[in-house]
């Protein structure tokens, strides 16, 4: 049996129902696709909007308003932030390959190495002790494994006592000599690996 379109099937007689059904819409399909093709584009109606509706001038200035009061909070915010830490917005910074400290912190800190492992920050506070008063104690630990790295850091109250403590240079803690420099600041861009 022969049909005809663009390939010739053969079609079982119990089959031709489905297969004429098939053709009948496949040619629908066509013929729309084919319109599709032929016909101009859709002119949108009159009312169906093609674009959103402009904000109208009191939204405009609602919403500016709205901006304008939110700098003024955030600078209000900047303002007092300023006011309460003057010394965070101004940060001091040494010249190249200077060794100055980069504030209070750094600056009343000594480096102590050659730590014995079981030493514990209570044992840094009563070496130190003499020297002034202590504001903390660091001792660095591996990440991994937890186990102490064999130095420290400790923090100074005064600078008087930080300058006491590097005359304690090769003193014996727990039976090893430690060696006591002041705190280190790396500076950005200085040294690393590269050229």
């Amino acid at each position: 049996m022969y049909f005809p379109h663009s390939n010739p099937v053969n079609v079982h007689p119990r089959s031709l129902p489905t297969y004429l059904t098939y053709l009948s819409l496949r040619n629908s399909k066509e013929k729309q696709i084919m319109s599709e093709i032929t016909d101009p584009p859709a002119v949108p109606s009159a009312n169906e909007p093609t674009e959103p509706p402009a904000p109208t001038t009191d939204d405009a200035s609602e919403d500016i308003a709205k901006l304008q009061a939110e700098i003024e909070r955030m600078e209000a915010e900047a303002a007092a932030l300023d006011s309460k830490a003057p010394g965070l917005s101004a940060s001091s910074s040494s010249g190249p390959g200077g060794a100055e400290a980069t504030g209070p912190t750094d600056a009343n800190s000594i480096y102590v190495g050659a730590v014995d492992y079981s030493c514990t920050p209570e044992d840094l506070v009563s070496h130190f002790s003499p020297c002034g008063p202590i504001e903390r104690v660091t001792i660095q630990c591996d990440k991994f494994t937890g186990n102490p790295k064999g130095y420290a850091y400790v923090e100074f109250k005064t600078e008087e006592a930080m300058e006491m403590s590097l005359k304690m240079d090769g003193s014996e803690l727990k039976g090893r000599a430690i060696k006591v420099n002041m705190k280190r600041v790396n500076e950005f861009g200085h040294g690393g690996r590269g050229g």
